[in-house]
């Protein structure tokens, strides 16, 4: 979904600069991306379609809206997410699992080791400059977990004039929101400050009577968030920097606890809250030994940390935190034809928890080597990657691209490429824990093979395109329960295929902007034939901005297909069937003087009831008609 009308930016909320916004024509409509390759290189001759959510986007989504719906409105991506605001968010690209999609934070891993999810929840828009989606196989790039594809998220950092943003506002639910983002450059040295806080009354997010927990009340939320950066510039090649960001998080929950004594459920009035802390810090230096070679090295740590009530009376808190320590040594060297990408990566992740795990750290160490070149109306993209486990051994994934441009505005693209994803600590560790389970030390990593093809037009800011992709992977992990013991184990059992067509198109009439955007797919369980948990066949987004001036507004559809979950324990077969719905939503945004603007969004329009998790036993909470406003100061 790209305001800028790029060939995938057919996001839903798609955001449209108006004279009082405008920016550089070319910057807009072909942007510098670096995920596709890990090299920076113009959009158009990536031979990957990376689409990319910018400022624009992210203001036209209002501050009430998460990070996952936003990219849950883009082409290929579905959203999930169990409750309300603050619950644990999942976003399933081209039909892979939640646990497919590689998520960096300006490089960083910030995931939990032991689930193996990032909790994409805790980013608030706010703090965002940038995303850039790539979709497809990313392994032989960027390691594990890249099955489906990568998000990788920008925050925001200095700029090259004196800028102050002030924003606040305010929405159904008791919905609040309010940052402030200051960045400067003093000569050759910039920086960054962000701070913001943020909560809602909520929903009920859980809507069943006979659930043991179900409790209804409101359950809220409350976050509070810092970002700070500097980086100072030596010359055109050499720069130092370093970084900080820092999310917290208290969210409500519905919820039970058992007591041995009695032998029965208990508490379910209780007001259970998670606390939850994202962090990340890091730094960096660039320089070039020569001219034709430039090289980077990085050095961060990602911290996930969460705390609960336990679910049996009597026992402690419930605390898991993972510390990820990652070095990075990336190369990259002008060749007569092309560039040479080759690095070293190691990343340490370790766990802290009240459970007693038999491990609690592990180490990765890999080596990167990759070719990009564009010769005439040629390109090509060849990436190999060698990955060492402590735990399971190495393995080795790539992927080949090559691009050919039939016409100026007409090009065809086709790649084809493995990933893996490595098992969790959780699923390799978890402590023996009678009527529940324990982890398996003998897992395989998940792999795939995924291919696509794809044909391309862009004639200024008319845009289309058609991509079919090819998924098959195996090794899935799932948690299988003995039938006699109700004794929990993850094993090796699961193969799925997923295939589809995806399709984009954006353009300009008069004052409008149109885009739209359709995915139409098969995630199949192979072993079953069951249609994989929680996504659809089919789904798709509309929308249409009109800009005039000072003022900007749109309206956006979001349709999604019929869906299922809560496989069966025994037989994985579905148990649950999720209907098709369709979502209206209305935004809006009027600049009332030189530096300030006001804004406002109204989610849901029509109040649809509708469902993105269920189960046999829970229905979960979804907002209704919704409605936020604000005001917003930007200094120049």
């Amino acid at each position: 979904m790209h305001p800028r009308l790029k060939p995938l930016a057919a996001l839903l909320a798609v955001s449209f600069a108006p004279a009082a916004f405008a920016v550089d024509q070319l910057a807009y409509l072909d942007p510098v991306v670096v995920t596709a390759t890990r090299q920076a290189q113009r959009a158009n001759e990536a031979i990957a379609d990376v689409p990319i959510i910018d400022k624009q986007d992210i203001e036209n989504a209002g501050p009430a809206t998460t990070l996952a719906e936003l990219l849950g409105r883009s082409t290929g991506i579905e959203f999930g997410r169990s409750g309300g605001r603050g619950a644990d968010e999942s976003v399933f690209i081209r039909g892979t699992n939640s646990g497919h999609a590689l998520i960096l934070l300006d490089g960083m891993r910030i995931n939990s080791a032991t689930t193996g999810a990032t909790a994409i929840q805790m980013i608030p828009l706010s703090q965002i400059e940038r995303v850039e989606v790539l979709r497809g196989p990313a392994s032989a790039l960027y390691g594990s977990d890249a099955i489906g594809g990568v998000i990788q998220i920008f925050t925001k950092a200095g700029s090259d004039a004196p800028r102050l943003t002030v924003q606040a506002g305010a929405g159904t639910a008791s919905t609040y929101e309010t940052n402030l983002a200051h960045t400067n450059r003093i000569g050759n040295f910039s920086y960054g400050i962000k701070a913001g806080l943020s909560g809602t009354q909520g929903i009920n997010g859980i809507e069943s009577p006979n659930y043991p927990g179900y409790n209804p009340d409101k359950d809220g939320y409350r976050n509070n968030n810092l970002n700070l950066n500097a980086g100072y510039r030596f010359n055109a090649d050499t720069e130092v920097g370093a970084g900080f960001f820092n999310a917290q998080t208290v969210s409500r929950y519905d919820a039970y606890q058992w007591d041995p004594n009695i032998f029965a459920t208990v508490n379910a009035n209780r007001n259970y809250e998670m606390k939850h802390r994202t962090a990340g810090t890091y730094a960096f230096a660039t320089f070039a030994p020569v001219s034709i070679w430039k090289s980077s090295v990085r050095i961060a740590q990602g911290i996930d940390r969460t705390e609960s009530p336990e679910s049996v009376i009597g026992d402690p808190i419930s605390l898991f935190k993972t510390t990820q320590n990652q070095y990075t040594w990336q190369n990259d060297i002008a060749l007569p034809i092309g560039s040479l990408l080759a690095g070293l990566e190691r990343r340490e992740q370790e766990v802290d928890s009240t459970k007693d795990y038999s491990v609690k750290s592990r180490s990765i160490n890999s080596a990167i080597l990759g070719w990009n070149a564009s010769i005439n109306a040629h390109a090509i993209q060849l990436n190999a990657r060698s990955d060492d486990n402590s735990q399971f051994g190495q393995h080795q994934t790539w992927l080949a691209g090559y691009g050919y441009r039939l016409t100026p505005a007409w090009r065809v693209a086709a790649s084809f490429g493995t990933a893996f994803k490595a098992p969790t600590m959780n699923e390799l560790y978890f402590p023996n824990t009678p009527g529940v389970g324990s982890g398996n030390t003998n897992l395989l990593p998940e792999e795939s093979r995924n291919g696509e093809i794809s044909l391309r037009y862009q004639q200024g800011r008319n845009q289309a395109r058609i991509t079919y992709f090819h998924n098959k992977i195996r090794n899935l992990i799932e948690w299988t329960t003995d039938p006699n013991t109700y004794f929990s184990t993850p094993t090796n059992v699961g193969q799925a295929r997923i295939e589809g067509i995806e399709l984009s198109a954006g353009t300009s009439a008069g004052s409008w902007l149109l885009n739209a955007n359709a995915t139409f797919q098969d995630p199949k369980d192979m072993d079953t034939g069951e249609q994989l948990r929680r996504r659809a066949k089919a789904f798709g987004n509309l929308s249409a901005t009109y800009v005039a001036g000072a003022f900007k507004g749109g309206i956006e559809w979001k349709m999604v297909g019929t869906r299922y979950d809560d496989p069966h324990w025994l037989t994985r077969k579905n148990q649950v069937r999720m209907s098709s719905y369709a979502l209206t939503n209305l935004f809006g945004e009027y600049a009332i003087a030189k530096d300030w603007s006001l804004f406002a969004r109204i989610d849901n329009l029509f109040d649809k009831e509708y469902e993105v998790a269920r189960s046999t036993s829970v229905i979960y909470g979804t907002p209704g008609l919704s409605a936020f406003a604000g005001i917003r100061y930007t200094l120049h």
